[in-house]
């Protein structure tokens, strides 16, 4: 993997520094309950805006690291929806992966940050006039569907969210399949219903996108992952090496051993933070504080050494793991798309590359694109493309 340079230049920064109205159908699949809580959406306007809101999330209470169950979402509403009051959309969520919080396509200053620190090959391509006017653009000019966009943020104690139900950080698929899209539904007017929702995302929320996808086609019937995260046992053996150097750096300068608290405009412990975040969801253990999670390695003489029996249970959490045991849901969705760029630092390009090829092994309809580019390269591009694309897939009517 060539993930060296990458790791060593973002670590050493951070050390550092139509009015027609669409047809509902007859019933809808159970998604869960909700307490309402009213959005408040803005009267008179002419273009399509991005309001905020929050959503108390029971699948999240009670958590064992004290993560909030009260999230701040930010939705998108396109001009229709002012301007033809009885109309209702279809649904495209969004899932983050890093930068980490529900405003990483909003806000350009923590992308500018990566650049710096990754020594990327380009900036990510993020629009001058700011997202809203490049949805409205997408929406007006470029062929996409009028649809309402959510974003939520996910993010956990240390890092982005996996996106699955934790015993440690709390029921984040739950949050999303059940809370999330329950209120959304009761608070706008949408398209109640899997035919008109498709649930994307990038990183980390790629993967996330996917496995709600096949586990959950009968909310999500539409899936676009943009370089899906997958974490191998040669990840694993590159965090660990670099984690030991991080920890070696930061406590020079009178930072605690282990993981801190995570800011997306702050430094971080970038491999520690990565290591404990994916402990907490794919290896909780509540007896093994403080971080309530293992980790699948260990030093030995300063060498890290990886337990087989802790990386099989994350090779069983992968998406080519579970896109085999969920072959089922993967056979119902009706547009599945994720890409991947061939110079990938975090070393992502070989297993999207294995996922595609299992995919048409198991001869399951899909579409994916390798790209001249890195993991944030061409970002807005690539999501436009395929919230386009995904939109034009939703029925016209029932």
């Amino acid at each position: 993997m060539k993930t060296k340079s990458f790791f060593y230049v973002l670590m050493m920064v951070f050390f550092v520094m139509a009015c027609q109205q669409d047809l509902l159908p007859d019933e809808e699949p159970a998604v869960g309950t909700q307490t309402k809580s009213a959005i408040i959406v803005p009267q008179g306007l002419t273009e399509g805006t991005v309001i905020t809101t929050q959503v108390h999330s029971p699948s999240l209470e009670g958590n064992l690291v004290g993560d909030p169950a009260l999230r701040n979402v930010a939705v998108y509403l396109p001009k229709s929806y002012f301007s033809c009051p009885e109309k209702r959309f279809p649904v495209i969520y969004f899932l983050h992966g890093m930068p980490a919080w529900g405003n990483m396509l909003m806000e350009k200053a923590p992308f500018d940050n990566f650049f710096t620190y990754a020594n990327l090959a380009a900036p990510v391509d993020f629009s001058q006039d700011g997202f809203v006017q490049w949805a409205n653009r997408l929406m007006s000019e470029a062929g996409m569907r009028e649809s309402i966009i959510v974003m939520p943020d996910a993010r956990t104690l240390f890092g982005p969210s996996m996106y699955l139900n934790s015993d440690i950080l709390g029921n984040y698929e739950d949050f999303i399949v059940n809370d999330l899209t329950a209120f959304i539904d009761e608070n706008l007017r949408t398209i109640p219903h899997f035919n008109w929702r498709a649930i994307t995302g990038h990183c980390a929320g790629a993967y996330g996108a996917f496995n709600m996808g096949m586990r959950h086609a009968r909310v999500f019937r539409y899936v676009g992952a943009l370089s899906p995260a997958h974490f191998m046992e040669a990840h694993f053996e590159q965090i660990a090496i670099y984690s030991a150097y991080e920890e070696m750096i930061w406590q020079e300068q009178g930072a605690p051993a282990g993981p801190l608290p995570y800011s997306p405009m702050e430094p971080f412990k970038f491999m520690t933070n990565t290591a404990y975040a994916l402990g907490q969801f794919w290896l909780p253990n509540p007896d093994n504080p403080p971080y309530l999670c293992d980790i699948p390695y260990t030093y030995v003489e300063g060498q890290p050494q990886i337990d087989p029996d802790l990386m099989a249970k994350i090779d069983s959490q992968n998406l080519m793991a579970l896109s085999r045991e969920y072959e089922r849901g993967l056979r119902q969705l009706k547009s599945i798309y994720f890409d991947c760029g061939k110079n990938d630092e975090l070393g992502m390009y070989l297993p999207n590359e294995m996922l595609h090829q299992q995919l048409t092994d198991l001869h399951i309809k899909h579409q994916f694109e390798s790209y001249d580019g890195t993991h944030l390269s061409s970002l807005y591009n690539r999501l436009g493309k395929v919230w386009t694309a995904l939109s034009n897939d939703f029925p016209t009517e029932e």
